[in-house]
């Protein structure tokens, strides 16, 4: 068991605390054990005795952390931290938006970016999936219609607007009196089916068919993709790649795209495995060898399909093959080996199409499985037929989980390691750490919402970061560099409506609360040298030139952004007001709100005006729900 832990207690050598997926306890030095009962969640992963009180006890799990102050008698979960363990986000295109991740060992779940009053709550979350979720997409054309799977390729279709959840797994023919869970997918409640549906069920939904009882093998965390394209084909990934046209009704697939190496034939120390290949549940003594523990090798672990040209589509996988197709999927070509060094057999972690270039792909490559931490991530902009290592300043020491290309610059890479965040403006030339108040984590996946321009990170152990709107990175470039001050587009704001739906009581002290984001716009600006003087900025209405709001800005060197929260230049203190308004009770007057209209940005520095022009919607989105 990966996680096992044993600890002994620091002030009695006889107690003993054991963590693995259910917790024990010894008080006789490990002859007898007893199953300690009462905590929030199994499969423990940290473990702590308090040094100075024998009786306070920690377990940190997939569930947060369970904490005993009588010697694990009894147990206080704790559940207001956010301590989540998302492997991949999506979000739709709702306002505000909504983010759906897949937790380890806490199924799939879906919650707003933001809401319109107070902050983000638990409740304001809701389960899409059971198991270890892993991958979730969302229909941009209909948020109602998403995707969500658990480990080992189990997948479900959701429609929201009428609850119906259906598998979409592919499914090779059953064998005559092979049960659904004999391998090539399958599974579920198929004694609950009608005739007609089990007959369905053993036919499989893969077409043309393949062979009576075909295997397949399913990673743990199965990649899923929904085209770009076409939100009704979907892409899933086995050993092969599984393409659906109709929405996961029906598959066809391609060949074997791994190298379809057979771990038992492999030697460690001296050693062969002896254990039959695994079908794809894992349960008992079932284990590919009688060396390793993963119940599949060779799969395909990461897809992508190029935002330019439909059909163009690459494909990662866990034993070090990076394919590419150019006629969707018909053909393929392996072009790991091009790589300088080739990739070991390494997990390739992600492969990210361009959105600029049909022929250009980044890839990463974890290798720490192989006690190999480098940081490994390449470009290549001939399909392939060559690689570059973009690997430059980055530490000698942290294993790449996954890079993406802003959607809006081409030069903009954002990527993700075992211990930090990076962005680069230069396509991977150089690197910078960005971790502003990011924890010090693994970070295991990056998006950029389509429209809001958000940065939205899946953390394992501390859930879902998002850093809102990334528009002067988008837009930051050599020519603006060069400029003594440069004043960025600004993102359209929404003046959010109360939403009496939010006026809920919380009491307590130990409940969730999530940080909301920042009502309004902000105001960024490129200083190329700190301000000598001040640093104005005016907003008025652009129809009828009345100055709505004035505020001050920063003046350091480099990006500075000020946050307009949409509300106008507060009235004037009057003589004798106390605490200068609030009713009495301190604290300074807010100004009106802005209305729906367009207004004019302008920026003063050095004695030189920057303008731009900034929306404030109508909220038209209270009802979407």
């Amino acid at each position: 068991m990966y996680f096992s832990q044993i600890r002994v207690d620091p002030s009695n050598e006889n107690t003993v605390y054991t963590a693995g997926v259910q917790s024990y306890k010894s008080t006789d030095g490990g002859k007898t054990w007893r199953t300690l009962q009462g905590q929030g969640h199994v499969d423990h992963h940290a473990l702590w005795i308090d040094p100075n009180d024998s009786r306070h006890v920690m377990y940190g799990n997939d569930g947060s952390v369970d904490v005993s102050w009588d010697g694990g008698e009894t147990w206080e979960s704790l559940r207001s931290w956010a301590v989540g363990q998302p492997y991949h986000a999506s979000v739709d295109l709702r306002r505000p938006y909504f983010v759906c991740t897949g937790l380890q060992d806490n199924g799939s779940w879906c919650g707003p970016s933001s809401v319109r009053e107070g902050p983000i709550l638990a409740q304001d979350w809701y389960r899409v999936g059971g198991g270890d979720g892993f991958y979730s997409q969302i229909d941009p054309t209909d948020w109602m219609i998403l995707y969500s799977e658990s480990q080992g390729g189990n997948m479900n279709r959701y429609n929201l607007r009428t609850g119906e959840s259906q598998s979409i797994r592919p499914r090779a023919p059953l064998r005559p009196g092979q049960g659904p869970g004999g391998g090539g997918g399958g599974g579920g409640q198929f004694q609950n089916l009608t005739p007609e549906q089990q007959e369905a069920f053993r036919r499989g939904n893969i077409a043309p068919q393949p062979p009576e009882g075909t295997q397949f093998r399913w990673n743990w965390n199965t990649p899923m993709l929904l085209s770009p394209h076409n939100p009704s084909v979907i892409y899933v990934g086995g050993n092969r790649l599984f393409k659906s046209f109709n929405r996961g009704e029906t598959w066809t697939m391609t060949g074997d795209l791994t190298k379809a190496i057979d771990r038992d034939t492999r030697e460690i120390m001296g050693q062969k495995g002896t254990l039959p290949r695994c079908g794809r549940e894992r349960s008992g003594a079932c284990i590919l060898s009688k060396h390793d523990g993963t119940s599949a090798w060779g799969t395909l672990v990461t897809i992508a399909e190029s935002p330019l040209v439909p059909g163009v589509l690459w494909v990662g996988t866990d034993d070090g093959n990076v394919q590419v197709s150019k006629d969707g999927g018909a053909t393929w070509t392996e072009v790991g080996k091009n790589i300088p060094g080739g990739t070991k057999e390494y997990y390739v972690s992600r492969v990210e199409a361009s959105y600029f270039d049909a022929g250009t792909a980044y890839v990463s490559v974890d290798g720490h499985r192989h006690d190999d931490l480098r940081p490994y991530v390449w470009v290549t902009r001939d399909y392939g037929a060559t690689w570059t290592s973009l690997a430059g300043n980055l530490p000698a020491y942290g294993n790449v989980n996954t890079v993406r290309q802003d959607p809006k610059n081409r030069n903009l890479i954002y990527l993700g390691t075992e211990f930090a965040f990076y962005a680069s403006l230069d396509e991977g030339k150089s690197w910078q750490r960005f971790m502003t108040n990011l924890p010090g984590t693994r970070f295991d996946d990056v998006l950029v919402h389509p429209r809001d321009n958000d940065l939205v990170l899946s953390t394992h152990g501390r859930s879902i970061w998002i850093m809102d709107d990334v528009t002067p990175l988008q837009q930051l470039s050599a020519e603006v560099l060069a400029q003594d001050a440069h004043l960025f587009e600004a993102r359209s704001a929404v003046a959010w409506r109360n939403d009496p739906t939010r006026s809920r009581s919380v009491t307590g002290n130990k409940n969730f609360r999530g940080e909301n984001a920042p009502d309004g716009t902000a105001i960024s600006y490129y200083l190329k040298s700190a301000a000598s003087g001040d640093v104005k900025i005016t907003i008025a209405n652009a129809a009828t030139g009345e100055v709505f709001r004035n505020l001050d800005g920063t003046r350091e060197q480099g990006l500075n952004r000020v946050q307009w929260n949409l509300r106008g230049n507060p009235p004037p203190r009057q003589a004798g007001q106390a605490g200068g308004g609030g009713g009495g009770f301190g604290g300074q007057q807010q100004g009106p709100l802005a209305r729906p209209a367009l207004y004019k940005v302008t920026l003063t520095v050095g004695g030189r005006d920057y303008t731009r022009m900034v929306e404030v919607e109508e909220d038209r989105w209270l009802t979407e729900r």
